[in-house]
């Protein structure tokens, strides 16, 4: 019992050192949250990983940095740059803890790097007719009422979404 405690010891010991820290702690992917305004976007990569409709989460190599670009029917397209840089702090602990395998591992799968930013929020530009009117005339009324105050929002178009975001007003 005890001669194969300690050769599954070993062997966890020789796997962990076989792996850099990077790797270990979060992976050679990364996920990115991509929205655009309007959604529903075709969004394309490069280096190419796919296809995607936005609003969408993008799992991601390390390794690369990434050009997003995004297309929708009426709009012109517009692109987002999504950079890799080396965590010195991951190197540091490789060559500490590992040793020359670790800081190899990590250098070729991407371990020790970071994707920033960790999301893309875009807004495409309108360039032709889009069934809709081409503007909307938002009224905001403030007042008191009671107690409390009251915020009236309204919009020369029905369906429309507004939102009011509080932290915006301080």
């Amino acid at each position: 019992m005890v001669s194969r405690m300690m050769s599954l010891t070993s062997a966890a010991a020789l796997i962990t050192s076989l792996a850099g820290c990077g790797l270990i702690f979060s992976g050679s992917r990364q996920a990115i949250q991509v929205q655009s305004s309007p959604a529903a976007a075709k969004l394309t990569t490069t280096p190419v990983t796919g296809d995607y409709t936005t609003p969408t989460t993008l799992n991601l190599e390390r390794k690369n940095s990434y050009t997003l670009k995004f297309e929708n029917e009426g709009y012109s397209p517009a692109t987002f740059e999504i950079q890799n840089h080396t965590r010195g702090g991951i190197v540091v602990l490789d060559v500490l803890l590992t040793g020359l395998i670790g800081v190899v591992v990590d250098a070729a799968t991407g371990g020790w790097n970071a994707l920033s930013p960790e999301a893309a929020t875009v807004s495409l530009t309108k360039i032709a007719a889009v069934p809709g009117p081409d503007t909307i005339t938002v009224g905001i009324r403030v007042g008191s009422v009671g107690d409390g105050d009251r915020v009236e929002v309204e919009s020369s178009v029905s369906g429309v979404l507004i939102r009011v975001d509080p932290a915006l007003g301080r």
